[in-house]
């Protein structure tokens, strides 16, 4: 058990790094990735554009890339090809009149 003195100084040095924006977590990890996440880590809380470089490639790599609308959809740049099939074929009568 930790004295009342370390026990002080723990809590001291956890709320410094909470005011200077550091949160502690603890991660459970496979031991040949122990240091991985702790150089990761590290490289995290520098916040050089080292740090920035590796947090949008880890938030590309780990977000979903799944379209959240129908605009993400025909917005994209995929051939034209990739929709043939999926419509109903074009309508070549009952159009509605509209005034421009």
């Amino acid at each position: 058990m930790a004295s009342k003195a370390q026990r002080r100084a723990t809590r001291t040095h956890r709320r410094r790094a909470a005011a200077r924006g550091f949160m502690r977590i603890e991660v459970q990890a496979a031991k040949r990735d122990a240091n991985l996440i702790r150089a990761l880590a590290a490289a995290l809380r520098e916040g050089s554009k080292e740090a920035e470089r590796v947090r949008a490639r880890l938030a590309n790599v780990l977000s979903p890339h799944e379209p959240k609308t129908a605009f993400d959809v025909f917005g994209s740049d995929l051939p034209d090809e990739v929709f043939a099939g999926i419509f109903e074929s074009p309508r070549h009568e009952r159009w509605r009149d509209i005034k421009l």
